[in-house]
């Protein structure tokens, strides 16, 4: 599944141009800080380059909610319902990669509706406003978007559906295997069991 291909991967923090992080304190406390750290250097003032925007979702103020141009405090365990709101505004506005809005919707940008801006707003902490601003921008207001979604987004008894919509949004904006996004890692070497 979605999850599993990446919870084996890493992100090319260097190359990005928009981060939007939900609730991975990378710089703070989540799995490899030193790693991140170096590309976050990079992002930020790389030479030859822009200076990369941050954006941070989460529900507490971390390190990495600190050093964002911009933090979403949200509602705890509603990191995936913005997630889907931001999924909703992109494919209704033809955003994206075709394919994966195919994959997302079956054809039928309906099945998407209940995540409508307005309809999570209230749930998700921040405005329908907010939520639409956002969209656009991690669509390619800037380049190379990349999501990143773990730690506390994970943490709940809804992370699986929080980590599954965070990181549909990489597919979506064409960031998985590629500069700025999601490198997957190749598949292990098959081993043999019989002893030979």
């Amino acid at each position: 599944t979605l999850v599993e291909r990446m919870d084996v991967c890493d992100f090319d923090i260097a190359h990005a141009d928009h981060i939007l992080s939900f609730g991975a304190d990378f710089l703070g406390t989540w799995i490899d800080p030193t790693h991140f750290m170096r590309g976050y250097g990079e992002f930020r003032q790389g030479e030859g380059r822009e200076r990369g925007k941050l954006t941070h979702v989460d529900s507490r103020f971390s390190l990495t909610s600190a050093a964002a141009d911009t933090w979403l405090p949200v509602n705890p365990g509603s990191e995936g319902l913005l997630a889907m709101a931001l999924i909703q505004t992109m494919v209704n506005n033809g955003v994206g990669d075709r394919n994966t809005r195919l994959a997302l919707t079956g054809g039928d940008i309906r099945h998407l509706t209940r995540f409508r801006p307005p309809s999570v707003a209230s749930r998700v902490g921040i405005s329908p406003s907010a939520i639409e601003h956002l969209a656009v921008d991690f669509a390619g207001g800037r380049g190379r978007s990349l999501a990143i979604g773990g730690g506390s987004a994970g943490a709940h008894t809804n992370g699986v559906f929080n980590l599954t919509a965070i990181y549909a949004l990489n597919y979506l904006v064409g960031a998985v295997g590629q500069p700025g996004g999601v490198k997957l890692n190749p598949a292990g070497l098959p081993t043999r069991v019989d002893g030979a």
